[in-house]
């Protein structure tokens, strides 16, 4: 299933960074700018110990991420340099393939063979692959990672587990070399969880939102216990906004319908948060500074068989912050 979105409607449907299951799926998910005005925090990550990941994305590279890592629950730091619309990095281990075969499927050319070779050859841009994704993708894993807006830091709390993984910039389209990290060990049984305070579950198709939704700075939890990748893309609405009005917008232009009078427009979302792809099981944790307001948090990854966004099936969900 094929989606044609006008280039007017392309800035309400996505961010730079299109995922894979958008971008794969066929459903042409690009703002042309995605980047949020609330990436610099002051909430601390740190003070649990993880060991870190500084890594700087440039406009064809990732610098910072080793070859090898010893499985664990790392605390990941990312720099944008010199990108306009910002840049992200997150890990996938793919199934039952080689780095590869899976950087073949993707039409990105050969893995490196070091940081320091993807860091030379620099990243060649995927094109989109039409209809429903394979099933290899939905048995993948996918680990989450960090958006960095332009010239900022991203900081999130992701678990590398045993196995060979890749960092890559959670999208087909993205122009770093992706970078082969071969993760070994077992992960550890008393590691600790950061203190969030709020909680973002998804499953298949919806996202609850808990906590302490008051303005401010805030630890995010996102854990994903639905059969299929999921993310999160946070944006700011008017107030008023209802999950139905979100609803008539997604459907009338995924169809190419007519905007109904007075209703919602892409015009009316503010870029806030995004978080990379997640599989079942995996939890990350993020930071956050919301201002008072209404919020829609969407999930745009294609659905198994069918290749539409998971929007599309009721994956957004309409929540207040209060005023501190």
């Amino acid at each position: 299933m094929n989606y044609d979105i006008s280039r007017s409607n392309e800035r309400l449907l996505s961010r730079r960074q299109v995922t894979l299951g958008a971008a794969l799926g066929g459903a042409v998910l690009a703002f042309g700018r995605w980047i949020p005005d609330v990436n610099a925090q002051a909430v601390d990550l740190t003070s649990l110990g993880y060991p870190t990941l500084d890594v700087t994305i440039t406009a064809d590279s990732f610098s910072g991420i080793p070859e090898t890592l010893a499985a664990g629950r790392y605390l990941l730091n990312a720099t944008a340099e010199d990108l306009e619309d910002g840049g992200a990095v997150a890990f996938l281990s793919p199934y039952d393939m080689s780095p590869d075969e899976f950087f073949a499927f993707l039409g990105g050319g050969a893995p490196p063979a070091s940081p320091e070779a993807g860091s030379e050859a620099g990243g060649e841009e995927g094109g989109e692959i039409e209809g429903p994704l394979p099933t290899f993708v939905y048995q993948s894993k996918f680990a989450g990672g960090v958006l960095a807006a332009p010239g900022m830091s991203g900081v999130a709390v992701i678990d590398l587990t045993e196995g060979e993984w890749i960092a890559w910039g959670d999208g087909p389209e993205s122009s770093q070399t992706p970078v082969v990290v071969s993760v070994t060990g077992v992960f550890p049984a008393d590691v600790a969880e950061p203190d969030a305070d709020m909680m973002f579950t998804l499953v298949d198709f919806g996202i609850m939102v808990e906590g302490n939704l008051v303005a401010g700075e805030h630890v995010l939890r996102i854990e994903n216990l639905g059969a299929q990748p999921h993310f999160v893309d946070l944006e700011k609405v008017p107030a008023g906004t209802t999950n139905e009005d979100l609803a008539a917008l997604l459907g009338g232009i995924m169809t190419g319908g007519t905007p109904v009078a007075g209703g919602l427009t892409e015009e009316d979302f503010q870029p806030v948060l995004f978080t990379p792809t997640q599989s079942i099981g995996t939890t990350t944790w993020t930071k956050a500074t919301l201002e008072g307001g209404t919020y829609a948090a969407v999930c745009w990854f294609a659905t198994a068989g069918i290749g539409d966004p998971h929007a599309l099936h009721g994956m957004h969900t309409i929540f207040e912050v209060a005023e501190a």
